[in-house]
């Protein structure tokens, strides 16, 4: 398998490039909930008894991973790692200097490897790893969620780790261009301990995923935005440029 490394410089290269491209494509990406990543970010003081967080996020869009890319990298002061086919990361090993390690799902042993790479990983440590526990993508209106196995499998193997939802949401909505939408939910502690077994684990996470999913879709709906953050500014819509022409802003 291909292991994860860090580098600062890529780091910082590919969350511009990133952010970059959102710009283009994107009106605006707001977050909300950016606080509760506060312990874990790369200018906290270090804890005497430190725990991973593990973040699960919906997967529900192309640009679900370069969002989380260029959002821990460039915008949230947040060091991660993450899971990717190991097909692709052959295809694109500078994603492993960003914390990105192989995972190949479909062959049982090679899973466990990754797995057990994680866990070296985050061991008794206070480092973020990402995950898209859905592993495909699937439209963000589809209910119920349902999560693979491996999240569960990793809490008990880990013991304990901290876990927080992440909802991605796009839309098109007064612009030109789709927003989108990043809702980082409350942390909790689990633990192996608490569960008869992990699919509890993993059943637990896909209604606490479901349910924020469901909250970010409501906001939405019925604009109540107020606590998002603006991190990400995209082009201003033709309509708007006009408006400011003809003096009419």
């Amino acid at each position: 398998m291909i292991e994860a490394k860090h580098s600062p410089l890529w780091r910082r290269l590919l969350g511009w490039y990133f952010t970059r491209s959102l710009r283009k494509t994107f009106y605006a990406c707001r977050v909300k909930g950016e606080s509760h990543l506060k312990p874990w970010k790369t200018d906290r003081t270090p804890s005497d008894h430190p725990i991973p967080l593990i973040v699960y996020c919906s997967h529900g869009g192309w640009w679900d991973a370069g969002l989380a890319i260029a959002l821990t990298n460039a915008h949230l002061g947040v060091e991660s790692y993450g899971m990717m086919e190991e097909k692709q990361l052959k295809k694109y090993r500078f994603f492993a200097k960003i914390g990105m390690f192989s995972v190949h799902r479909s062959n049982p042993r090679s899973a466990v490897q990754s797995l057990h790479h994680a866990v070296n990983l985050l061991r008794n440590t206070s480092k973020v790893l990402w995950m898209f526990p859905q592993g495909e993508l699937i439209h963000q209106e589809m209910r119920p969620i349902h999560a693979y196995s491996g999240i569960g499998n990793l809490v008990e193997m880990l013991g304990e780790a901290w876990c927080v939802p992440v909802s991605i949401r796009y839309d098109f909505l007064k612009e030109q261009q789709p927003e989108a939408w990043v809702s980082i939910g409350e942390p909790e502690l689990l633990s192996s301990v608490s569960f008869s077994k992990k699919q509890d684990i993993t059943e637990h996470i896909s209604r606490r995923l479901t349910d924020l999913m469901d909250e970010v879709r409501d906001e939405i709906m019925h604009h109540r935005v107020q606590g998002y953050r603006t991190v990400i500014k995209g082009k201003t819509s033709v309509e708007k440029r006009w408006d400011a022409i003809r003096g009419m802003e």
